[in-house]
């Protein structure tokens, strides 16, 4: 059995560790309150464009422009993938990127390759070490700068022929309760529409095809700006609960030590009072 000091010293190091958890709990909690009335703002811009961008998609029919029309072959598929710099997050990056090894497999699957771009250096040390192919999306600047990044080797990929579209895989955001990692589509912007669909007509003004060009980027642009919101949340969601977890096993840990320094303690006492009533009976 451990000394009694070392126990000691042992549980004041369990609780100098849940000094430190209790904090950064209370840190994730206060911007977690701005994350979630942000996502909130963005959700609904980015759900009510998408939402447009579907309905004309269902009426353009055969002669839609590029970036709505969905590709004869599909030989490689890009992925922008959305994970954290930081770790102490619980399972926030390991379900996403178990999910993104799943995703991949299904798609090697059908002798398809992928192109990933990776946001965030826990997603990047992850897949290099994997060996998938990728590249790593810079984020040394604000959200702005990372979207027009994505959106210049995405759309320039897809133009070229080299990828048959790309999908985002991030981090979903459903406030304090947690989040759930999902795969959404970037480009095309096909929907099928149905019978009905084809006897409804849109007005374009002033050109067609630049009014759907600059539809088909600003939707692609809210939704990547909409995705890097609600990854920030769902991080910040899963470190204050993997925070409160770790406060929550930190007094487990203290009072089972607690117990233990105790009993030593009442044992070493009692060993004293052993020998000294053995002292005595001996000087009898």
């Amino acid at each position: 059995m451990a000394s009694l000091k070392d126990i000691h010293r042992r549980i004041g190091a369990v609780k100098g560790t849940q000094k430190v958890t209790r904090a950064m709990k209370l840190v994730a909690a206060a911007r977690l309150r701005r994350a979630q009335q942000a996502a909130a703002d963005s959700r609904e811009y980015a759900n009510e464009l998408h939402d447009m961008a579907m309905r004309v998609s269902r009426r353009l029919g055969p002669d839609a422009p590029f970036l709505w029309r969905r590709p004869s072959s599909i030989d490689c598929i890009d992925i922008v993938v959305v994970t954290s710099d930081r770790g102490l997050c619980g399972g926030f990056n390991e379900n996403l990127l178990r999910n993104l090894e799943g995703g991949i497999s299904v798609v090697e699957d059908h002798s398809i390759a992928t192109k990933l771009f990776v946001i965030g250096r826990k997603g990047v040390r992850h897949c290099r070490a994997k060996g998938f192919d990728m590249e790593v999306v810079p984020t040394d600047g604000d959200d702005e700068g990372v979207v027009g990044w994505v959106m210049d080797r995405t759309l320039s990929r897809f133009k070229n022929g080299e990828s048959a579209g790309a999908n985002v895989l991030f981090n979903r955001f459903f406030g304090s309760s947690g989040y759930e990692s999902v795969f959404w589509n970037l480009v095309p912007l096909f929907k099928r529409g149905d019978e009905s669909d084809r006897y409804m007509q849109y007005i374009y003004e002033p050109m067609r095809e630049d009014l759907l060009d600059g539809l088909a980027e600003a939707t692609l642009r809210a939704t990547l700006m909409h995705v890097l919101v609600e990854s920030r949340g769902a991080e910040l969601a899963a470190r204050m609960a993997a925070m409160d977890s770790a406060t929550r096993n930190a007094d487990e840990m203290i009072a089972h030590l607690t117990f233990i320094y105790n009993r030593a303690r009442q044992e070493a006492i009692t060993r004293e009072l052993i020998d000294i009533v053995g002292g005595a009976e001996a000087l009898r």
